[in-house]
């Protein structure tokens, strides 16, 4: 099991121009842990001059000792106790070539040094702006490297040069990690970890997948068995609290109030919470039905989260005492409820990708997409080109029979209740199927099996893999 670095082509392109600008460049990287921050800045630093820091939680005279010892000979020897100092000595070293400056998780050098920002600043306006220095502060505390870079009160805001948030891939980035699996197998795997490179670069593609949930989420010890309370214990004041809520919602509580009830919690601290894992932790978001304005549901955003609390949280007691199998009959069990919901997911990505293309003759073009539902019925996606009057109503089915042509009847019958410009849009109707389709396409409608939106994909999906 070899390590690869996948996609990040934007981030990586983005980087470099800032690289050939040969002014000075503040660069911000957020994102949360596991995501690839590490990897990405190890891949725009090779054959370029780089220093790297990496910030512990140790008292800032060890920090800076470590820092020197870092940039080797002669400053190795040096004997710097001031951050001041130390920030002076990186515009000396910048002042007459061009050299990378990395500073990873750099909040902890916030909690470590209360004006370390405010420093930063100081030097930055006096010294480090009229140097060649290419300088990225890192880091995994989202909410911390945003109010750095974004906020007014932020001692250094107006001095950066660009900001990247790092988020999950996508599956067509994804799948890439597994190329010894078949499309379904690939799918699986996503459904179960999602697009965090920590996570993909776990699984063994020479084992079957429900092996590599075996070994690494279900047994005690292993990487990822405690690893969504580890994120929370150090993210968070009142980890229980947000354990509870996540636990409501992978379990199928996704209104307010059902939330409410199952996590125990008062409303009125219920709201703050929810706050918390939408903005600053970003592993929940609220949805609504696409151009309506019913009541809103919460969902989980990343797959493995909601994996993790639906099978691995309420089951700790059996997997404490290495009793794996019997949770993973339960997931094998419910797996195609999980799949079903991942696939739904990936037919979306793929029409994002595909957007402004030419599939069948017909063109995928829109601004806007999301889900509806209304009542008791509810349609997978729906995209919509504003300025076109356009819309495309989409129904994914992952089973192991073909679509019939009722699916399509259904699809349609549900569209008529969907109300915006009724009587003056264009409507096209795209269905997604894992195993094809018993009947032949018709006038707008799209009929996209599994086998032919891999040979798109394949076809137009550019994605960058690097080991």
């Amino acid at each position: 099991m070899s390590r690869v670095f996948v996609d990040r082509e934007y981030e990586l392109d983005f980087l470099e121009s800032r690289w050939l600008s040969s002014k000075a460049e503040l660069i911000i990287i957020y994102g949360r842990r596991g995501i690839g921050k590490t990897e990405l800045i190890k891949q725009f630093i090779r054959g370029k001059k780089a220093h790297y820091f990496f910030v512990t939680t140790e008292d800032l005279r060890t920090l800076l000792k470590s820092f020197l010892r870092s940039l080797g000979p002669p400053y190795d020897k040096v004997s710097i106790e001031d951050l001041e100092r130390f920030y002076d000595l990186l515009s000396d070293i910048a002042s007459d070539e061009r050299v990378i400056i990395i500073f990873d998780e750099f909040q902890r050098l916030i909690a470590v040094h209360k004006g370390a920002l405010s420093l930063l600043q100081k030097v930055w306006d006096e010294k480090l702006s009229k140097t060649k220095i290419f300088l990225i502060l890192v880091g995994s505390a989202v909410s911390v490297l945003e109010r750095i870079g974004k906020s007014y009160e932020s001692p250094i805001y107006g001095r950066r040069t660009g900001m990247l948030e790092i988020k999950e891939l996508d599956y067509w980035a994804a799948r890439k990690f597994f190329p010894n699996y078949n499309e379904a197998a690939r799918i699986y795997a996503y459904s179960v970890l999602g697009g965090v490179p920590l996570y993909l670069n776990l699984f063994d593609d020479t084992k079957p997948v429900e092996k590599n949930i075996e070994e690494h989420i279900l047994t005690r010890g292993s990487e990822l068995y405690d690893e969504p309370e580890i994120l929370l214990l150090q993210e968070t004041r009142e980890p229980a609290a947000y354990m509870s809520i996540l636990r409501a919602i992978a379990m199928g509580y996704t209104r307010f109030s059902e939330i409410a009830d199952a996590s125990g919690l008062e409303r009125n601290k219920l709201s703050k919470y929810l706050i918390t894992l939408i903005d600053r932790l970003k592993l929940v978001k609220r949805e609504v039905p696409i151009k309506e304005k019913g009541r809103g549901i919460y969902k989980i955003c990343n797959n493995f989260i909601n994996f993790w609390f639906r099978y691995v949280l309420p089951n700790k007691s059996i997997l404490e005492l290495g009793n794996t199998g019997e949770v993973l009959k339960q997931i094998i069990a419910e797996r195609n409820l999980f799949i079903s919901k991942a696939f739904e997911e990936i037919a979306k990505q793929f029409l994002l990708r595909m957007n402004g293309a030419i599939i069948d003759s017909i063109q995928i073009r829109f601004n806007i997409i999301g889900r509806w539902w209304k009542k008791e019925k509810e349609i997978d996606i729906i995209a919509i080109n504003e300025k076109e009057k356009h819309v495309y109503f989409v129904e994914c089915k992952y089973t192991d029979k073909p679509v019939t042509r009722k699916t399509l009847i259904n699809l349609i019958r549900k569209s008529e209740e969907f109300e915006w410009k009724k009587h003056e849009r264009q409507e096209t109707y795209i269905l997604f199927s894992k195993a094809g389709f018993s009947f032949e396409p018709e006038e707008n409608v799209l009929l996209i099996d599994l086998k032919k939106m891999i040979s798109i994909a394949d076809k137009e999906i550019q994605i960058r893999v690097l080991s």
